[in-house]
């Protein structure tokens, strides 16, 4: 294991050879370090080079142990990862799931809270991700979660397919002009017709 605190990262791992997971849990419900473990030895057998970002969590001396081949930073440059990931790990807040998305990477769910269990839901219904729920963590159904998806072209073209809804739909330069115009005119913005 290689543990860093700082993130010179982007350098030493986006030119990896073998597939990059990432896994973040936020940085809000990041102090469940058992779920960064069970991530980790569900890893530790894979060909793949694992980087988990802690989110700001100090629990740095609880994870010096782990198994397998992985790199564990406070924070990680996101986008940058996201770029090369294969898969992204996540607890499914919508900022990680629009991200992995818009890279086109498909994605594990481990919801924790709030908006996150109708989030990982959409994730398995539109096919761009599985889920694992929180009573139901385990090495073994995490392992066979991600093996499932690097094998199955599946979650991939589906991802790859929300990635150009995304880009269609405007990005953050249509949201903020909806918002204006529903704050200008007190009325409800009609969607985008489909081309």
């Amino acid at each position: 294991m290689v543990f860093l605190l700082s993130n010179k990262i982007t350098s030493i791992f986006l030119g990896a050879r073998c597939e990059l997971i990432y896994a973040s849990l936020g940085t809000l419900q990041n102090g469940q370090h058992y779920i960064f473990r069970c991530i980790a030895e569900a890893c530790a057998d894979l060909d793949v080079q694992l980087i988990i970002s802690l989110g700001g969590s100090n629990c740095s001396e609880l994870l010096e142990q782990m198994p397998g081949s992985l790199l564990i930073v406070n924070y990680a440059p996101q986008l940058e990862l996201l770029k090369k990931a294969t898969i992204t790990i996540t607890h499914a807040g919508l900022n990680t799931v629009l991200e992995s998305l818009t890279n086109s990477v498909p994605m594990l769910a481990i919801p924790i809270a709030n908006d996150q269990l109708g989030i990982a839901a959409r994730l398995a219904w539109t096919e761009v991700g599985e889920v694992v729920q929180l009573p139901q963590l385990s090495v073994l159904r995490l392992r066979t979660a991600i093996q499932r998806l690097m094998t199955e072209d599946l979650y991939k073209k589906n991802a790859s397919k929300l990635q150009a809804a995304i880009r269609r739909a405007g990005g953050v330069i249509r949201a903020a002009d909806i918002v204006e115009q529903v704050v200008n005119t007190g009325k409800p913005v009609p969607p985008l017709v489909k081309e």
